[in-house]
């Protein structure tokens, strides 16, 4: 059981790593974001789909090199040894070269799949990172045991600062698609640079069979889950690419890329942190089940309003950031943040599963949500891409009841119950929908969104006020009364 020594010493740790990792994602997620929208105005559409039609693959490569075993090591953080950490290190290694030379002869099919030729030499080049990545997934988990995100944030920094130089300066210059594939590239090997830097660790010439195989028994479950939920999530991307074009790929990847930062600066800032934290305190099932409700309860009052008030002013914002050549996309990214708004909770449904060891029961959840997704694909993609956003709306929430099962049983904080504490956000966060999107300023984009955002922002606060949200009204009074001591003082 945990003293009060220790209590204090992990929401110290918390605390920081929150901070740490949120600004990371804030700040740096924000910066590439900027970066790619920038590229993209200058590429257009086409050359932005040619890459999002490689996204799958380079994604499940991704899963196979790193998905299990970086949770594996984590969740091992209070008996890890250097033989574990040096077998891991060399098996991602083999794993990563595997994956680039599977996907580097595979080059052509894929080609011949979208009847895009150029994709043959794109693919080559940017598979790459695969390489890079299989490098870091190590030294990642290290840092992220001891609770370093602010080592993380450094290093993501500069690197988003470095490969943006590269991506912009080979846009400027006319490279079309080619400056996207560097940047990616440039991103990942300066990142992994930076890591390594801070991490400070070396592997030994050592390698056990027996680590291998006690990490692969946990990680493999998560590593096939991974792989599942990345068939599954951008299959979609996939089909548009063989059925479709090109240009409706852009359309899609960029609404997708847009939606997926605001709600993955939640759930991966908020997951990244908890999951060491979740796991530390594994054998307190009290503790954890405290922290886990009430991460549920930040995470439903956050991501809710956020997502949908994303959807209000995303017509604006597109022509603000990408102009009118990226209109079509405005349906497909409206649909995208309504599907997104609930992912940060399912993501800490699935995350406690890990957490305390039980990663069989993740996979399969996830395999259970795959004939779902198939049936919803194959229903959706004769009505195109704003056909599949909607059925991704659909499946989204359906999954939210899936994934909330197990948790459940396990904890009795199923899907039915987290509801209960999210009803009024969702009711707020509606009536914002309803406020915001009425709201026309003739002459002015700028003026138009400014105007949005501060009256989603008042009509939402004001009514959870209104609707007495237990959770608000306990935390606001405190961080009120602060704000009046400092003004006071």
């Amino acid at each position: 059981m945990f003293g009060v020594r220790n209590i204090k010493n992990l929401r110290r740790k918390a605390l920081s790593g929150f901070i740490w990792s949120a600004s990371d994602k804030l700040i740096n997620q924000l910066g590439y974001l900027g970066v790619t929208v920038f590229i993209a105005r200058l590429i257009g559409p086409e050359s932005f789909g040619l890459i999002g039609m490689l996204t799958i693959f380079m994604l499940l490569a991704e899963s196979v090199v790193s998905n299990g075993f970086s949770q594996a090591l984590v969740q091992r953080s209070q008996q890890l040894t250097e033989e574990d950490s040096s077998t891991i290190f060399y098996v991602n290694i083999g794993w990563g070269a595997a994956m680039y030379i599977l996907l580097y002869f595979c080059a052509p099919l894929i080609a011949k799949f979208y009847s895009q030729p150029q994709l043959v030499d794109i693919a080559r080049v940017l598979f790459t990172v695969l390489l890079i990545n299989s490098l870091t997934v190590v030294v990642r988990a290290k840092l992220t045991i001891n609770i370093d995100f602010k080592s993380q944030a450094i290093a993501s920094t500069f690197a988003t600062l470095l490969s943006s130089i590269v991506g912009v300066y080979l846009a400027l210059k006319g490279y079309g698609y080619w400056a996207l594939v560097w940047l990616l590239i440039s991103k990942a090997a300066f990142n992994s640079l930076g890591v390594w830097f801070f991490c400070r660790w070396l592997p030994k010439l050592i390698f056990s069979y027996e680590s291998f195989k006690s990490l692969f028994k946990f990680g493999s479950n998560l590593m096939l889950a991974g792989l599942v939920a990345t068939f599954v999530n951008n299959l979609y991307v996939a089909l548009i690419g063989r059925y479709f074009n090109a240009t409706q790929v852009g359309y899609f990847t960029q609404a997708t890329n847009l939606s997926n930062y605001a709600s993955q600066f939640i759930s991966s800032t908020l997951q990244g942190v908890t999951y060491p934290i979740m796991t530390s305190v594994k054998n307190d099932k009290k503790r954890l089940v405290s922290i886990y409700t009430q991460l549920i309860s930040i995470t439903m009052l956050i991501s809710v309003p956020l997502l949908v008030g994303f959807a209000a002013v995303s017509e604006d914002l597109v022509k603000i950031i990408l102009g009118d050549e990226w209109l079509p996309a405005v349906p497909v990214l409206v649909a995208l943040c309504f599907a997104r708004a609930i992912t940060p909770i399912s993501s800490i449904n699935l995350n406690i599963l890990n957490a305390v060891g039980r990663s069989d029961l993740f996979l399969k959840v996830d395999l259970s949500k795959l004939p779902m997704t198939l049936g919803a694909l194959y229903i959706a993609l004769p009505y195109g891409i704003e056909g599949l956003a909607w059925a991704m709306v659909c499946t989204s929430f359906i999954s939210f009841f899936i994934n909330a099962y197990f948790p459940g049983k396990l904890f009795g904080f199923g899907g039915i119950a987290q509801l209960k504490v999210a009803y009024k956000y969702i009711i707020a966060a509606a009536v914002m929908y309803a406020a915001v999107t009425q709201v026309s300023i003739t002459g002015s984009l700028w003026l138009t969104l400014i105007a949005k955002i501060a009256l989603g922002a008042v009509v939402y606060s004001t009514l959870l006020v209104i609707l007495r949200d237990t959770f608000v009204l306990q935390n606001a009074g405190p961080i009120v009364n602060k704000i009046k001591q400092r003004l006071v003082g």
